[in-house]
């Protein structure tokens, strides 16, 4: 799988360059189990920080309660070596596409756009939230959030109208087609024509013999 679940707290505790990290560290998780066995030096130099920073932020993930971190020491051929590995905690999540990481943008952003995605409705990529109502719930400042806002708009990753914040790549940021249906049907039911109407209706309705 080129997804990844990640939870509601990255949104809830991170600043953007946080969440950056650990979508990279849960891109070198399992997807199955939500276990990583990365060393500190991979992720500095798949991220571009140093280690001791790597190391920090690891620390921090693990004291918000956002990863669990279990250190082993074990003998190896030039002696004994640290062993970090690591349990991803998945509570109400999001799916997003691990390809996120090669998209031609500065690692904060993408750490933004994967907190967005966290405050959109549930199976959609709409965001109803104010901006004043956004940084209320991120951990850092309503101007912080609007130049984070214009950079993705500008950068052609989310569309702003009336009806909220939408993220516009669904590649990158994974919905459920029928749950996005209904979602569409309640928000912008102009946009769905008779055909499209009609054939989810027959797909939807029980067999009858």
């Amino acid at each position: 799988m080129n997804y990844r679940k990640i939870p509601q707290i990255v949104a809830d505790k991170l600043k953007p360059l946080e969440a950056y990290i650990y979508l990279v560290l849960a891109s070198k998780s399992d997807y199955e189990t939500n276990e990583s066995n990365v060393n500190e030096d991979t992720l500095a130099e798949l991220t571009g920080l140093r280690r001791e920073a790597i190391s920090k932020h690891i620390c921090d993930f693990d004291k918000k309660g956002i990863i669990k971190k279990i250190t082993e020491r074990r003998k190896g051929e030039r002696g004994t070596f640290r062993f970090n590995h690591y349990y991803l905690f998945t509570e109400h999540y999001a799916l997003v596409s691990m390809d996120l990481l090669k998209e031609p943008i500065r690692r904060e952003l993408m750490g933004f756009l994967v907190q967005l995605k966290l405050r959109c409705y549930n199976f959609s990529n709409l965001c109803r939230y104010s901006v004043r109502a956004l940084a209320d719930t991120f951990v850092y400042s309503k101007s912080t959030v609007e130049r984070y806002l214009q950079e993705a708009e500008s950068s052609g990753y989310i569309k702003r109208d009336k009806k909220g914040i939408r993220l516009l790549n669904s590649n990158l940021f994974i919905i459920d087609e029928k749950s996005e249906y209904e979602f569409v049907r309640e928000f912008y039911p102009e946009s769905l024509t008779d055909e499209e109407i009609l054939n989810h209706k027959l797909s939807s309705s029980p067999l009858r013999w």
